[in-house]
């Protein structure tokens, strides 16, 4: 768990928060890299604008959440304004499957508890971690390049660690939307939440993207 109790007032903690490296420290070269190798488990070519990171975390109650999880964090950049934005007592994890990106991330994010895995493990990990549930769970994850199985399945544990009136918040690509995959990740959202809102589009972004915020 990412514990700011590693420093003595919450003047240092955030100061120690607002130092955190950003996408820069992690080149683009190595998003490049593991897209090139691995299409469908990076998702992009290009970490998240500044104003989708922070479309990802508005109006999920980020600020009171106890318990947050972090789906696919990438070079970190999501990652950084998650932390900048939550309570100083609160925890963190995040959980990246690419062994590559989760070693860059370790190097340059080392006080963040990020587990080398994949999503489709969310319970087991919460369960070593002693966590019953989660507040808000963040996902940078590309659902329109999963099967449907498992878009199915990674969205079953979202939906089972989630805490009552929970939240779940992931973006999408403007130009992969009506993809048959994407419009079924869609349905899924629908299917699985009390309720669902679209972002507006966020230009600012290669490419332009837009959030879903769904609440349990």
């Amino acid at each position: 768990m990412y514990n700011f109790d590693n420093f003595r007032t919450y003047e240092q903690r955030v100061v120690r928060c607002l130092h955190l490296p950003r996408s820069d420290h992690l080149k683009k070269s190595l998003l490049l890299k593991r897209f090139l190798k691995n299409p469908t488990q990076i998702g992009s070519l290009y970490p998240s604008s500044s104003a989708l990171c922070q479309e990802m975390i508005s109006g999920i109650d980020i600020e009171s959440a106890a318990h947050v999880v972090e789906l696919g964090p990438g070079t970190g950049v999501i990652t950084s304004k998650i932390l900048t934005s939550m309570n100083h007592n609160s925890n963190f994890i995040a959980i990246e499957l690419d062994t590559h990106i989760y070693k860059a991330f370790k190097k340059h994010l080392p006080l963040v508890n990020i587990y080398n895995d994949s999503a489709e493990n969310l319970s087991s990990i919460l369960k070593d971690e002693g966590i019953l549930h989660v507040d808000a769970i963040v996902s940078g994850l590309p659902w329109a390049a999963f099967t449907y199985s498992l878009q199915k399945q990674i969205l079953s544990e979202v939906i089972k660690n989630l805490s009552p009136d929970g939240y779940f918040t992931t973006f999408a690509y403007v130009q992969g939307a009506l993809l048959p995959s994407a419009r079924r990740f869609k349905k899924l959202l629908n299917h699985s939440f009390a309720n669902v809102e679209t972002s507006e589009i966020v230009w600012n972004n290669i490419p332009p993207a837009f959030v879903y915020r769904c609440q349990k």
